[in-house]
């Protein structure tokens, strides 16, 4: 049951509307129902994952019901209380390995079709589904990066389909990238050098150095010759010095990218001295800007932002201090977990590792520039990524010492 949830909310979450979220529910059922079965004994960094995702909706909840914010506003503390319920469904029931790569192959492929499809239609060289673009590039990268560590899971794998999983992961890494390319993301390009340093860790060994330093080189050159010679990051690289300018010339009224995002992050900074344990909340944040749009001190633009675009921010300004120091220890211990079985001797134990490092410290560069940990697809897709990788890794560990 939860191999085949887990496959169908992975394939369908960059090419639906809205049917991961319909298979979500379904697997967050079953999951409570999992709950009554015997308990598991968590290793201590497991522990410490979960105590701090408890807090963080505890801390989360209670700054939202002393704002007297609207029902809304409880809705991410209460993702994270579902997040510790996935944890532990994941940690009884582990998905096949099988339901989670070959649902993020068909999620990779079945987005950049839908994504190239839209492209067609609308004649805009963009891809975004039916999301944001940076939700769907950043989504897909992850993706992508995750199937190509997929790779080393099936090229350890003594199976009668090995040619075709390698051939099938292999496609859907590319899609993925390609996903992330035409998105035109470039807070997830951001990223790539951390994820490439990730990969070095997990398997540079004193047999394979050579091998591991040119293919790196070859990454490198391909990524600078992209850089050089693509229109599309090109236009992406020339918008961020008009950005910059522009922001030099106009300051908080900026309508640019980067220069709206300065400006609402000035703000937010500023509002946060006078309330940083419990923030403002959506209804008291929001009147704070009109009131500054109004009196000339903000933009009109910066100030209708749909958010602050920093997952951070975000919470610091929503939730208060108190939440955003219980999310940074979630992301500290999460990698911190991941990171303790990086150098694992058996391969496919330092594939689902590697993974999970790659999925939260991609996150922690995503939220840099947008609100990943707040919105709804990317939110729940680290949530239940974070489920998976964790209840693998500790299936294979058992495994190995058990052999």
């Amino acid at each position: 049951m939860t191999s085949v949830l887990v496959f169908l909310f992975f394939a369908s979450l960059l090419s639906t509307k809205s049917g991961y979220s319909y298979v979500l529910g379904v697997l967050s059922l079953y999951s409570l129902w999992q709950l009554k079965g015997p308990r598991i004994a968590f290793e201590r960094s497991e522990v410490w994952v979960i105590v701090w995702m408890g807090l963080f909706a505890l801390m989360g909840g209670i700054a939202a019901a002393w704002h007297g914010d609207p029902a809304d506003a409880f809705e991410v503390p209460a993702k994270f209380v579902l997040g510790i319920v996935l944890i532990q469904c994941c940690m009884k029931q582990p998905p096949q390995p099988a339901a989670l790569w070959s649902g993020l192959v068909v999620g990779a492929i079945s987005g950049l079709v839908l994504a190239y499809w839209k492209m067609l239609q609308s004649g805009e060289f963009k891809a975004y589904g039916y999301t944001g673009a940076i939700q769907f590039g950043n989504l897909a990268l992850t993706m992508g990066v995750i199937l190509i560590i997929g790779l080393c899971w099936a090229l350890c794998q003594r199976c009668a389909h090995r040619r075709l999983w390698i051939a099938a992961l292999a496609a859907g890494a590319t899609c993925g990238l390609l996903g992330s390319y035409f998105s035109g993301t470039r807070g997830g390009w951001v990223a790539i050098p951390v994820f490439l340093m990730l990969f070095l860790v997990a398997f540079l060994r004193r047999g394979n150095l050579l091998s591991c330093l040119l293919v790196s080189a070859a990454i490198v050159a391909s990524g600078a010759a992209v850089t050089l010679y693509s229109p599309l990051v090109q236009e992406r690289i020339q918008e961020v010095s008009q950005d910059l300018a522009e922001y030099q010339d106009e300051g908080a009224a900026s309508s640019g990218s980067l220069g709206a995002r300065f400006a609402i992050w000035q703000t937010s900074l500023e509002l946060l001295k006078e309330k940083p344990i419990l923030g403002w909340g959506e209804v008291h944040f929001r009147k704070e800007l009109r009131e500054r749009a109004e009196a000339g001190l903000l933009g009109r633009v910066p100030a209708t932002l749909a958010n602050t675009h920093n997952t951070f921010l975000e919470v610091w300004v929503m939730y208060g201090g108190f939440a955003l120091l219980a999310l940074i220890g979630l992301m500290v211990s999460a990698v911190w977990h991941f990171l303790s079985h990086l150098r694992h001797p058996d391969t496919v134990a330092r594939s689902y590792a590697l993974a999970g490092v790659c999925l939260v410290l991609g996150y922690v560069v995503y939220s840099q520039s947008q609100v990943m940990l707040i919105r709804n697809n990317t939110l729940m897709f680290f949530l239940l990524m974070l489920a998976v990788l964790m209840g693998l890794l500790r299936q294979r560990c058992l495994h190995v010492v058990q052999r």
